[in-house]
Parts: C-alpha cells; structure tokens; sequence
C-alpha cells in the first residue's frame, strides 16, 4: 500500500511539472510569481517524492543521490524540451533553480527519515520495556 501511494504520488506530480512547464508562455495564470522559485519549488518536491518511491523500493544504496541526479537529468531534460513551446525558452538559471530545489528536497526527505527512524526506535525500546516490565 505504501509503495503503491508512493509511485502513485510521483507519477501524477511528475505529469503536472510535465504539462505546467509545456504550456505556452501567454497562457499561464501564474500573475507575479517569482519563475525561479517554482522550479525551485517543483523540483524540491519531485526529489522528495523520488526519495520516498526509492525508499518504498528497498534500494539500499544511493536513495538520497539517484533522486538529485534523476531530478537534474529531468530538469535539464525539461529546459531544453521547452524550446519547441510558443513563448518559452532554455534558462540556465531555471536548471539551476531545479537542482537546487532538488538537492533542497532530497536533504528534506533525508531529515524526514531520520528523525522517523529515531521515533519508531524510541518507540519500539518503550514498548519493549513495558513488556518486560508486565511479564516480571
């Protein structure tokens, strides 16, 4: 159930990054946001969603670096893509913003697990004591 919520989040998040930076520039409703900080933005959470779909997966190594190069592979991917969109254009800056935002997503997710780790840990030693506890 996990890992379906997981891969399910990433997908339908990825598709809106896909189609909100592919539409063209004179249609966007987006009034005076700053562009850099939505990719910033953006790709923080598609870094922290990859995270956590790789955590679900059981990769036990490169779960915090895979989702900062896959994000700034995409982001690159994405800048170059938006070329052949009426009104938009390749920014340097905006790749920079998504890794940026990715690296800021990935170091979010890995603070998130551990301090997770460290509550089921407590947990788990409260619970083991008062067993031991109830039995002597």
């Amino acid at each position: 159930m996990r890992r379906t919520v997981a891969l399910g989040s990433l997908a339908v998040y990825w598709l809106a990054i896909f189609v909100g930076t592919h539409i063209p520039q004179g249609v966007r409703g987006l009034g005076r946001i700053n562009d850099k900080l939505l990719h910033f933005g953006a790709y923080a959470g598609l870094a922290f969603l990859l995270a956590a779909a790789l955590s679900t997966l059981r990769v036990r190594h490169g779960t915090l670096l895979l989702p900062l190069i896959v994000a700034a592979v995409y982001g690159c991917i994405d800048e170059l893509s938006q070329i052949a969109v009426p009104g938009r254009r390749a920014e340097f800056a905006d790749w920079a913003a998504d890794i940026f935002g990715a690296g800021v997503g990935v170091f979010a997710f890995g603070v998130l697990s551990l301090a997770v780790a460290r509550l089921c840990a407590r947990s788990q030693s409260g619970n083991q004591q008062a067993v031991s506890e109830t039995a002597a």
